[in-house]
């Protein structure tokens, strides 16, 4: 039986990159081994050159742990891997109660990605490989970290790309579904839902940016477009905003930021409005509102290239309508996390927006994602979130 896998130039180039893809295009022979196991995978000449977890049923055939030739010991390259990204946690987050733990490829550990809760994780095992071992990945987190609950969110549907049913499930400890916690974000309180919210809890790679907001919001009047559960809105009025009006399409979110308000004692000047943002913008467009301060945040459009022209049109559409609501002199923090659309592609259409409404941008700060979700240069995936802070000039 051949357990490796050899790679085709294209592949072996990816490989020597030290890529932690290999797609199954990449590769000149397949080898014979179950799903999930973790197999090598060399050149045409036959010696192993890395490892890495096997998935026939994905285009995405390898996730790549280790080079070199020899086979790792897994449980104890995954003991030494997440006491890494705990180091870094605890270098560049310290005291912080709510971070990301695991960063897949960024740690080393593709497909795997942990947040951290107070004393509560929550995982989720995007690999075929991972999802067999989750009782190994189970134990890792307890032995290092000892917390009182270890939740499985696998409730995304890039899992099905893996050949995986989305699924949530409690792996270690006691928790309801009904049951919360506590953490910090920015200068505010917020309570999540492990078990039950949605996504793991919170938006966690935006959490620092609220507090840039200090200065800009004495008496203003602000948009929260994408509010989610409200931490560019409540860090608004907490510095000082006359009014603020934030939207969102998911009604729990909103009912979470009501929550949030009410916990961290802040007055009620705030219309939660349900709704899609598009839609929303269009009317405040017609009924000639104007906001000193606009938060633009949306989910990704572009989650592959093929979704690039469509996303382009989205956050054009976004940029432009938000540009037309903003008061003269006013802010616009606009974010993209699609990883197809980068950098460049956002600065034209952000460009583009303000020719069509006939408004003078200057770029005040530019904004990336925090250090506990870290980048690998040779895998630009990982370089996700990009951000904006912009004032309208003249």
């Amino acid at each position: 039986m051949r357990e490796q896998a050899l790679t085709a130039p294209r592949g072996l180039e990816r490989l020597l990159a030290r890529h932690p893809w290999i797609f199954r295009g990449d590769l000149a022979a397949l080898p014979e081994a179950a799903e999930g196991d973790l197999v090598a995978v060399g050149s045409v000449k036959g010696k192993p050159l890395a490892w890495g977890f096997w998935n026939p049923h994905s285009s995405l055939a390898l996730r790549l742990l280790l080079w070199g030739d020899r086979k790792p010991d897994l449980p104890r390259l995954l003991r030494e891997r997440l006491r890494s990204a705990l180091a870094l946690r605890r270098r560049w987050c310290p005291g912080e109660d709510a971070f990301r733990l695991v960063h897949g490829e960024a740690d080393g550990l593709p497909g795997l990605v942990v947040d951290v809760y107070g004393d509560v994780l929550c995982l989720q095992l995007l690999s075929l490989g991972w999802h067999r071992r989750r009782e190994l990945v189970a134990d890792a987190l307890v032995e290092l970290l000892e917390p009182s609950a270890v939740i499985l969110r696998n409730d995304v549907r890039k899992i099905e790309q893996e050949g995986l049913a989305p699924e949530t499930a409690l792996l270690r400890g006691r928790f309801s579904s009904d049951e919360s916690r506590v953490v910090t974000s920015g200068d505010l309180k917020g309570v999540v839902y492990p078990l039950a919210g949605q996504k793991t809890g919170l938006y966690l790679d935006v959490r620092r940016f609220p507090r840039l907001l200090h200065s800009l919001c004495q008496g203003a009047s602000v948009l929260d477009a994408f509010c989610f559960q409200g931490q560019f809105a409540l860090h608004s009025l907490l510095y000082g905003a006359r009014e603020v009006t934030a939207i969102d399409q998911s009604s729990s979110a909103l009912e979470a930021a009501r929550r949030n308000l009410s916990l961290a004692g802040l007055p009620p000047r705030v219309d939660w409005v349900c709704g899609n943002v598009f839609d929303e913008l269009r009317r405040y467009e017609e009924e000639r509102r104007s906001f000193d301060l606009v938060v633009v945040d949306p989910p990704p459009f572009a989650p592959s290239r093929r979704h690039v022209d469509s996303a382009r049109r989205g956050y054009k559409d976004l940029a432009l309508r938000s540009l037309r609501l903003l008061s003269q002199g006013g802010t616009l923090f606009f974010f993209s996390c699609s990883h197809a659309f980068g950098r460049e592609a956002l600065l034209g259409v952000l460009h583009e927006a303000s020719q069509d409404a006939r408004r003078s941008l200057r770029i005040v700060a530019e904004l990336h994602q925090p250090p506990d979700h870290p980048v690998l240069p040779q895998v630009p995936e990982t370089d996700y979130l990009k951000g904006f802070v912009l004032e309208v000039s003249m």
